[in-house]
């Protein structure tokens, strides 16, 4: 019986001597795994349009040297006066240039509210004019136009063609024109935070924007 005791005793000591051992051995990894915080994943890059001219952005597009007078029209005083009061901050535009297969686009943005020095426009408030001036006729009926608008309507009076759409985003309200007029398409983007009032007639305000460039 002591003997046999004895065995019994050294099984269940060996027994426990393993279980310490097992939990030891699985206690690590899982300890770490359940203190472990999984990252964020990063922000999709941002096309830099005021990187050296010549770079190439991810897009396929090559960001070129807009010119100085490349925001000049609209005039601040012109915006203030078609646009009204949603306008009476508006800061002076802030430009961009590529080229991509031949078609050069220039774009503008004045930001509806003043902007913190060093840092960039919100484009949820502000006026965006971009011109994108395409090589030939060709290369412009590929594009599929209107482009981005939430149920165009056809305009009359402003360039050959044109459209105009209001676009409701998460965090702002799209008032959009798009014009044609041979070779040459412009778009007129208002944007203005989800919160603000409803803008008053603003097709009208846009064309007539339009037509003062």
């Amino acid at each position: 019986m002591t003997s046999s005791g004895n065995r019994c005793a050294g099984v269940t000591l060996s027994l426990a001597v393993a279980a310490v051992l097992l939990t030891a051995c699985q206690g690590g990894p899982t300890s770490g795994a359940s203190t472990t915080t999984t990252a964020a994943a990063p922000a999709s890059p941002r096309t830099d349009v005021t990187a050296t001219p010549g770079t190439t952005a991810m897009d396929g597009r090559t960001l070129e040297s807009p010119g100085s007078q490349a925001c000049a029209s609209p005039t601040l005083e012109a915006i203030r006066q078609k646009l009204g009061d949603v306008a009476a901050q508006v800061q002076t535009g802030t430009a961009s240039a590529t080229e991509n297969q031949g078609m050069k686009e220039t774009t503008c943005t004045f930001s509806l509210v003043p902007v913190p020095q060093g840092q960039d426009a919100d484009p949820g408030n502000a006026l965006t004019v971009s011109t994108d001036v395409f090589p030939d006729a060709d290369s412009l009926a590929k594009v599929g136009l209107p482009r981005l608008m939430m149920s165009p309507n056809p305009v009359d009076g402003a360039g050959e063609r044109a459209w105009y759409a209001r676009n409701q985003l998460s965090s702002s309200t799209e008032y959009v024109l798009e014009s044609v007029s041979k070779n040459v398409v412009t778009r007129i983007t208002l944007a203005l935070p989800v919160q603000a009032a409803p803008m008053d007639q603003p097709q009208d305000k846009l064309s007539a924007l339009l037509e003062s460039r």
